[in-house]
């Protein structure tokens, strides 16, 4: 006791403190230590959920616009099929083929019909015909035979410039398709 004499009574209140503190981190750390990390796992769990459910609160919507993505791309194969489906396809393209060569100042001179390959699936019809035109009618009408008739397949193109004049001569080659 005589040492309590000269010691001040703050440092004497500090030392008390500093011991209560050191007591109370060794009976956290020894008995709440399991405690204290579960708190923590629990915690990164919740955080971990917390952030999954705001990355999932847009999910519906996007479901929806893929189930409407499905449902057009199911309409756009049906009217596929119906194209495809219609009637005499073969007779349909030879007008057509004639009617876009009017309009896009090409002369169809001949339409040979070839093949006809009939198939478990669908019916295959081959066509060559010999057309001449100035290059840029003729790239924009087969440009356009492609574009609309989603029936029919280019299968061979062979281009000879006519010496006579700036036109070309095109030897065209297509098959159409029908179910």
């Amino acid at each position: 006791m005589q040492f309590l004499k000269y010691v001040n009574k703050k440092t004497v209140d500090l030392a008390s403190i500093c011991a209560m503190l050191a007591m109370s981190f060794l009976f956290i750390s020894l008995f709440l230590k399991d405690d204290l990390s579960k708190y923590i796992s629990q915690k990164h769990k919740l955080s971990a959920l917390k952030s999954s459910a705001e990355r999932n609160a847009s999910l519906p919507d996007e479901q929806q616009k893929t189930g409407s993505d499905i449902s057009a791309l199911e309409m756009e194969m049906n009217d596929y099929k119906k194209i495809f489906r219609t009637g005499n396809r073969a007779s349909d393209f030879l007008n057509y083929i004639t009617e876009a060569g009017r309009r896009h100042r090409v002369e169809v001179s001949s339409v040979e019909p070839g093949e006809v390959v009939k198939g478990d699936l669908y019916t295959r019809n081959v066509y060559t015909t010999i057309l001449s035109g100035g290059f840029y009618d003729i790239y924009n009408y087969l440009y356009r035979i492609e574009e609309d008739w989603k029936a029919v397949k280019i299968e061979r193109v062979v281009m000879d410039k006519n010496h006579d004049d700036s036109r070309i001569q095109v030897i065209l080659t297509v098959a159409v398709l029908s179910i």
